[in-house]
């Protein structure tokens, strides 16, 4: 018997994908002003870079087996707690492994989101409106990854990146506790997961083929859309703002 709302859930699936919009912008958005801050040069500016899709990979693996024998709620909220300490870690630290850990846990928060809420909204929805409620899911990505780069060239002029990081800190916390009471769907596997059924995936072609497209994909999108904006401020004349 279903003792979930469906309209809630999938309010709560849009916040987390928000969530991850948020989690694959903000390192690009202030990568040029932490730069400068810590006086990095281009090798420990890229370096920094790369432990997004690390993390992002991690949290992508991680995610299925878990919700699968514990549910969606649980994960999801750590998830986006995870990726609110990491995006506080990158405001408040100086030392660069503690920044690369920071880096590396907005990457396994958002990899898990990203998975989980397309999983929980493709569960929640009848065929007839699956294609629809994702296709709006994907949206609330656009929304995240919009939010911070237009608060940072709008307020810059007024606070630094650290105080706005951690301003959207506390409104992103606000947005967990009101996820809270939301009731979600039963765990799948409550006995554990299949890993014999998992691994007799590994047989299908069509599946690792697109598994290895995607993965490459992934890889190229956490990092070149973070990348670009250092870029683009050390080759042209264009402003961070």
């Amino acid at each position: 018997m279903k003792t979930y709302s469906k309209n809630l859930v999938f309010t709560t699936a849009c916040i987390g994908m928000s969530f991850f919009g948020i989690s694959m912008i903000t390192l690009g958005s202030v990568l040029p002003s932490l730069t400068a801050k810590l006086e990095l040069n281009h090798l420990q500016a890229g370096g920094l870079v790369t432990f997004l899709p690390l993390g992002l990979l991690a949290g992508s693996l991680l995610f299925g087996p878990i919700v699968d024998r514990f549910g969606h709620k649980v994960l999801l909220l750590l998830s986006c707690l995870v990726v609110v300490l990491g995006l506080q870690g990158i405001a408040c630290f100086t030392h660069i492994h503690l920044l690369q850990l920071s880096i590396a846990c907005i990457g396994i928060g958002g990899g898990i989101l990203n998975g989980e809420t397309n999983a929980l909204v493709a569960d929640i929805s009848d065929e007839q409106e699956k294609g629809s409620r994702l296709s709006l899911l994907g949206a609330f990505y656009g929304i995240g990854a919009l939010g911070i780069p237009v608060l940072l060239s709008t307020l810059s002029g007024h606070y630094s990146f650290e105080t706005i990081l951690q301003g959207t800190g506390v409104i992103l916390v606000l947005c967990i506790l009101l996820c809270l009471p939301i009731r979600f769907p039963a765990p799948k596997q409550p006995q554990g997961f299949p890993i014999r059924e998992g691994l007799g995936l590994l047989r299908r072609k069509s599946l690792l083929l697109l598994s290895f497209i995607l993965f490459f994909q992934s890889g190229i999108e956490g990092v070149c859309n973070n990348w670009t904006t250092l870029y683009l401020s050390q080759t042209t004349s264009l402003t961070t703002e």
